[in-house]
């Protein structure tokens, strides 16, 4: 029974199979953002700086299919089986798939929040805005932090090097 109860990790399948799909969705969106973005600067956009804002937006979109993708492929090693995958790829827990969704949710959040100081009509508005950007961004990069270390604390910087030593002046 347990054997065959094993089987169900492949239910997993209609996961990567759906993100697959919004995968290939997300690179043809995104190539089809590019190619207008070609346009319009081949058509002279490139003097408007809310070019600037459709390009983030483009690569924006690029990562996010990445990001998908990296996801598509933890699922299947996590659930399904093998993959010849780089190190730096394989996904041993489903928090290390959380790990890039959370940096694309911060890459997100900023273009946004680019986009809406670019376009700022109202100054207090879009202080109000860029500010709960912020907001949101220090409280994913928080929750990365906490996700990422072994403990559940946040990571601390490796200070590496000779511990100082502390010597008495022989004038004292």
């Amino acid at each position: 029974m347990g054997a065959r109860f094993a089987q169900v990790r492949h239910l997993a399948v209609l996961a990567v199979i759906g993100l697959l799909v919004t995968t290939v969705f997300s690179y043809v969106w995104a190539l089809v953002r590019t190619v207008s973005l070609a346009d319009d600067l081949l058509r002279g956009a490139w003097h408007d700086d809310s070019v600037l804002i459709d390009l983030l937006g483009v690569i924006d979109l690029y990562l996010l299919a990445t990001v998908q993708l990296i996801v598509v492929l933890g699922l299947y090693e996590l659930f399904v089986g093998d993959l010849d995958l780089p190190d730096w790829l394989e996904a041993k827990s489903l928090d290390d798939l959380k790990k890039p969704l959370i940096d694309m949710l911060v890459v997100f959040v900023a273009v946004k929040g680019v986009e809406q100081l670019a376009s700022g009509r109202r100054p207090l508005d879009t202080l109000a805005s860029v500010g709960a950007v912020a907001v949101l961004i220090l409280a994913l990069t928080v929750f990365r932090a906490v996700k990422t270390t072994p403990s559940g604390r946040p990571a601390r910087p490796d200070v590496t090097g000779p511990t100082p030593t502390v010597t008495q002046d022989a004038s004292s």
